[in-house]
């Protein structure tokens, strides 16, 4: 084994199918790990331009996605399915500069296990990595992961769409996270870990919610206070929807043919030993 790959956190078999148990890439035949056609998914990595138009949008299904659809096991089309049904749009968050790329991996991580279908990412500089393979053990290939300029630009934009932003900031004005509205779509915006969100940022967020701290230390790491606060909001998000998921028909398309295809490149690599 390489020692710079971790052990993969599945091992056991693939348990039934449940839409509060989303696990990672299981049930591929050997016709999938023996496939020599050459394709080339949909990126999981956009900028911050709308997606650009495709076939996925009309319902139609890629060739190549069809193609190795049919080769997969009905266990892992049923994991695929039930990880699809329970992605959820309305619930974002955002990453504003933080300087440990650790944490970065870490949140992406955690948003991809909760469920999230995208992540807003602001670089702290200029060529920072926006994930880090050994924590998000490959978590970043499923989860879109948006870019931009800076926290204010991100947030103006998520608002715009239809979101509340909310800032993860200690203020006399913060609310508790369990206080965070669940019938909206709603973005969770976490700021620098030594400054926080910046002033113009907080400006352009709807508000600022904190999380109480019972022990001496006098905050939570970020990548922990994110994976409370989003875990929360995801719960009281579906419980609100009364569904696991929210996307629409046909994004529920795009997105099982891009598993599909990222998962057979995925096994053939490991069969292949790359």
């Amino acid at each position: 084994m390489s020692p710079r790959r971790p052990p993969r956190a599945w091992t056991a078999t693939p348990a039934p199918v449940d839409a509060s148990e989303l696990l990672g890439p299981r049930g591929l035949t050997e016709e999938v790990l023996r496939g020599e056609e050459e394709f080339s998914p949909a990126p999981i990595y956009r900028g911050s331009a709308a997606p650009p138009g495709s076939d996925h949008i009309k319902g139609v299904r890629h060739p190549d996605a069809a193609f190795y659809w049919s080769l997969l096991t009905p266990e892992r089309q049923a994991r695929i399915r039930s990880v699809v049904d329970a992605r959820l749009e309305s619930i974002t968050v955002v990453l504003d500069r933080l300087i440990d790329p650790h944490n970065t991996a870490a949140i992406l991580r955690t948003a991809e296990g909760l469920g999230l279908s995208r992540a807003h990412v602001v670089a702290h500089q200029a060529g920072d990595a926006v994930a880090h393979r050994r924590v998000t053990q490959d978590a970043h290939k499923w989860i879109d992961v948006e870019a931009h300029v800076s926290g204010t630009a991100a947030a103006e934009k998520l608002r715009a769409a239809g979101y509340e932003v909310w800032a993860g900031h200690l203020d006399k004005t913060a609310i508790h996270y369990g206080e965070l509205p669940a019938d909206r779509p709603l973005a969770l915006l976490f700021g620098n870990e030594h400054e926080g969100p910046s002033a113009e940022t907080l400006r352009a967020c709807t508000g600022t919610f904190r999380i109480p701290m019972a022990g001496f230390t006098q905050s939570f790491n970020v990548s922990v206070a994110a994976g409370i606060a989003l875990s929360s909001a995801a719960a009281r998000r579906r419980a609100q929807l009364g569904a696991p998921g929210d996307l629409s028909a046909p994004a529920r398309v795009e997105l099982t043919d891009r598993f599909t295809l990222l998962a057979a490149k995925l096994a053939r690599r490991v069969k292949s030993g790359g």
